[in-house]
């Protein structure tokens, strides 16, 4: 921050003094005395001096803008949220949804892996019923010492039916997996290339089960 001061000073001093007198003449044989007037020096005229000054500050307006520190624990969790979220949508537009959806959170093998079975459900006709009855819990996040890659454990439950439909013989859908499963699954995620979180891959923790195994969300 800058101060600027400003100091100016005015000063105005007039002194005037005025003062006249004449001669005497005589116009006769006998001498006349002639009363000369005779005027006393004016007293000096004073002007007051006025002495102004004036004094001003300015100061300049500093903006710092500060960049709020980045939560990366709340990122990598809107990443997962994100994979999850597409791989769902494709699921259900399949048998034509686009594989290459899938990219915007998922790269290396997760996204190979993936991207591989919705072309092979696509071609069989697939698609996914009830998908509302699927859900997941994301149990913990560890962000590793350069922020750039984490760890997170997602427990999913997944009542949803991978089904051929309107393939039976009444026109009804024909059941391709409808068993409930639930189990844990360790997410790796990293920034990639375009500064964006991925997840690059996937393991199962533990044994799957029949039933919910994941707490509340």
């Amino acid at each position: 921050m800058s101060r600027l001061c400003l100091l100016a000073v005015a000063a105005l001093v007039a002194s005037t003094a005025c003062s006249g007198n004449g001669d005497s003449a005589a116009t006769s044989v006998v001498a006349q005395a002639v009363s000369i007037p005779t005027t006393e020096p004016a007293a000096p005229t004073t002007v007051a001096t006025t002495t102004s000054s004036s004094s001003s500050s300015t100061t300049a307006a500093v903006t710092t803008t500060t960049t709020p520190p980045v939560d990366v624990e709340a990122t990598v969790r809107e990443a997962v949220e994100l994979a999850q979220a597409t791989f769902s949508a494709c699921l259900v537009a399949m048998p034509t949804c686009d594989p290459s959806t899938l990219a915007v959170a998922r790269a290396g093998d997760v996204l190979e892996r993936n991207s591989a079975r919705i072309e092979e459900w696509n071609a069989l006709g697939y698609t996914v019923r009830d998908r509302e009855a699927f859900r997941y819990v994301i149990e913990s996040v560890e962000v590793d010492g350069s922020g750039a890659a984490a760890t997170v454990t997602v427990c999913i439950a997944d009542g949803s039916r991978l089904v051929q439909p309107n393939a039976a013989p009444d026109g009804s859908d024909v059941i391709v997996d409808d068993e409930f499963v639930s189990g844990r699954t360790a997410w790796e995620l990293r920034i990639d290339a375009d500064g964006v979180w991925r997840a690059f891959d996937t393991a199962p923790v533990g044994e799957s089960a029949s039933e919910d195994v994941c707490g509340a969300g």
